[in-house]
């Protein structure tokens, strides 16, 4: 009898151990990958839930609002040291000191958007150095922890996936991976000598202008113990299902079609969409005869396109990476034969299940007219928010950038400004001298509707004009045009100050006239 009461007893005890070490590990470890389309339960999201959608692709993201704001979801999570968190994080914009997410990997209180004490990742800054950084959170002020590496986090649109470790010692050490790469750079460590203590939630808060209110999205949490895996991403056994391409959602980014001596030819395509798409998907072609001619799949085997990527795609990888800078040398599909893209003029498709996807028209007058040699000298898509063959949106890649950008953002890459509805100019000074810096005056536009006419002239300070920049040319509702600083002599004008004049006019016709100023500076 008093055995079996002391068997009964240790059981109990057992049990209890059990009950004990099983609560703990709940509430200590987190999981939620959205599979379920659900974040208000296993486990429950908290906070600005009326602001949060499960989007089509099974990710959280932020839906749309009528003005600026700050929103925020946490859940419980009382994993605090020799602890990994890792997540995916998508934003559809270039973040700045306005429009920025934190995530917060620790705080003593659910709601996000008071002051708390905890910790915290920030994507958005000022200026264009955007760096992954780690924040100590006490009530109202923020001390840095971790200055993350400048301009990892600077782009048109940010995809990475981040890992963050905590010792027992109480070490912070911050990692990232953006979506061009394949595996993990470490942005710092940092110990704390105030570490904050007694936290239970962990959360998104994300800051926004109106337009950007539905642009964070945010997958595949996971918190638990500590993970030093040095995170390579493998290839997917036996591929995967990537997403469907539409028209739109990968765009002709660069095209090198002259290439210096025996070199080779690449086409550069960026992930202008939210999807996951699979490469073995698409195909390269040209047009011969005004018929689709030479399509190259681009790859056998599957290779995953996340968004905001930059792959290059050649037959000789090692060439190019021998004549260029490349930020990142992975971010190459080498294929077993390209179409002919001749010297002269060609055309480059981007082509999927029967869809043309998007498509360039180049020729070799489309280069820098002062460039002597173009051989070598890539062309570079100026706007994503313009239709590839726009006037102006592909122009020469800058001397300072070693006259190509393989997989990485355009030097000539310009976002559009425009904010109110007519003409405006992305900057009222330029300098035509192809480093990289304003090299083209970029006449931004952003109409009611689509389809107006427009005729815009470059006059110079005497009244004269120089330069018809567009004859007739049919607009979209939103847009951009360039003036490279020549004129009609072919010659590039004198440095001083000239007027835009921009004409435009419907079918019913309605007129409208813009006049807008700006300087044609030099170096001195």
């Amino acid at each position: 009898m008093l055995l079996n009461d002391l068997n009964l007893s240790n059981m109990k005890k057992c049990l209890l151990f059990f009950c004990i070490f099983y609560v703990n590990s709940a509430f200590s470890q987190l999981q939620d990958s959205f599979d379920d389309k659900d974040f208000t339960n296993s486990p429950a999201w908290l906070g600005s839930t009326s602001s949060f959608c499960i989007n089509k692709s099974g990710q959280l993201q932020s839906v749309k609002s009528d003005s600026a704001g700050m929103i925020y979801l946490a859940t419980v999570n009382r994993k605090v040291t020799e602890a990994t968190w890792e997540f995916y994080i998508q934003l559809n914009f270039s973040p700045s000191a306005s429009n920025f997410a934190r995530i917060y990997l620790q705080s003593d209180k659910q709601d996000l958007n008071e002051d708390l004490n905890g910790y915290f990742i920030q994507i958005g800054e000022n200026g264009a150095k955007d760096s992954y950084d780690l924040y100590r959170k006490n009530g109202d002020s923020e001390v840095l922890l971790i200055d993350g590496k400048d301009g990892r986090a600077n782009g048109s649109k940010i995809a990475a996936r981040i890992r963050v470790n905590k010792t027992s010692e109480g070490k912070w050490i911050l990692l990232t991976k953006n979506a061009e790469e394949n595996a993990f750079t470490e942005e710092g460590q940092a110990p704390d000598s105030k570490p904050v203590e007694n936290t239970g939630w962990f959360g998104v808060q994300c800051v926004y202008s109106k337009s950007r209110s539905d642009q964070f999205i945010f997958d595949d949490f996971k918190i638990g113990p500590l993970n030093t895996d040095p995170g390579t991403t493998p290839e997917e056994p036996g591929g995967f299902e990537g997403e469907k391409i539409m028209p739109g959602d990968i765009l002709i980014s660069e095209v090198l079609f002259n290439p210096r001596g025996e070199g080779a030819d690449f086409v550069e395509i960026y992930n202008n969409s939210s999807k996951v798409m699979d490469l073995s998907d698409l195909s390269l072609a040209t047009i011969k005869k005004d018929t689709l001619s030479s399509i190259k799949k681009i790859s056998v085997n599957s290779v995953k396109f996340a968004p905001g990527q930059y792959i290059v795609l050649t037959t000789d990888p090692e060439n190019i990476k021998n004549e260029y800078h490349t930020e990142h040398p992975d971010a190459f599909v080498k294929m077993t034969s390209m179409p002919a893209f001749n010297n002269d003029a060609g055309t480059v498709i981007l082509y999927a299940d029967s869809t043309r996807i998007d498509e360039f028209s180049y020729t070799e007058k489309m280069h820098f007219p002062l460039i002597k040699n173009p051989d070598g000298v890539s062309l570079e898509r100026v706007s994503f928010s313009v239709d590839a063959n726009s006037p102006g949106n592909f122009r020469s890649a800058a001397g300072a950038a070693g006259y190509a950008t393989p997989t990485y953002k355009n030097s000539q890459f310009v976002e559009n400004t425009v904010k109110n509805e007519g003409i405006s100019l992305n900057s009222t000074t330029f300098s035509p001298d192809n480093d990289g810096f304003e090299d083209a005056l970029i006449i931004c536009y952003k109409l009611n509707d689509a389809g107006m006419i427009a005729n815009i002239t470059i006059y110079n300070d005497r009244g004269v004009p120089i330069k018809r920049v567009a004859k007739n040319l049919t607009l979209g509702a939103e847009g951009t045009i360039s003036w490279d600083g020549m004129n009609d002599n072919n010659t590039l004008a004198p440095a001083g100050i000239y007027i835009v004049y921009a004409e435009l006019f419907d079918i019913n016709g309605h007129v409208k006239k813009y006049r807008k100023p700006c300087v044609l500076a030099t170096r001195l």
